[in-house]
């Protein structure tokens, strides 16, 4: 009986000391969780970015064309003669703006031209007329 009681205590707990190394060894062999780098990350960056300029060089390229460009500088601004500005203005093809103050526009201003004070821009320039060709001076 002894040996019977020992296979049976063999067979109780072998299976089980069994499956908890069996668990263990499974556990250990699982995978630790790791941050799964995206490896495609530079590339939508470059991507975006190349388009960003692409963007940027249409929108430029269509103000240029509509004759609406980016002014990026006090010389970029186009320059006219005087002589090509009385003409104009006579003709009524153009009309001339003074932008300065009221008080020097009083004093003497040329021909044809009406004031709009630079300094009061915001009151007025959504009353201009966007298809009209203005010569502004203020000298």
């Amino acid at each position: 009986m002894f040996t019977n009681a020992f296979l049976i205590e063999a067979t109780l707990y072998t299976p089980s000391t069994h499956q908890l190394s069996h668990g263990i060894i499974r556990y250990m062999k699982r995978k630790i969780p790791q941050q799964k780098r995206n490896k495609l990350l530079p590339v939508y960056l470059i991507g975006a970015l190349v388009v960003l300029l692409v963007g940027f060089m249409i929108y430029r390229g269509i103000r240029k064309e509509t004759g609406n460009p980016i002014l990026l500088s006090a010389s970029d601004v186009p320059r006219i003669s005087a002589a090509d500005a009385i003409a104009a203005v006579r003709e009524q093809k153009a009309i001339l703006v003074d932008t300065r103050t009221a008080s020097q526009y009083e004093a003497s201003h040329a021909w044809g031209s009406i004031s709009m004070p630079f300094a009061e821009i915001e009151s007025w320039v959504d009353t201009l007329d966007k298809e009209a060709w203005y010569i502004t001076y203020c000298t």
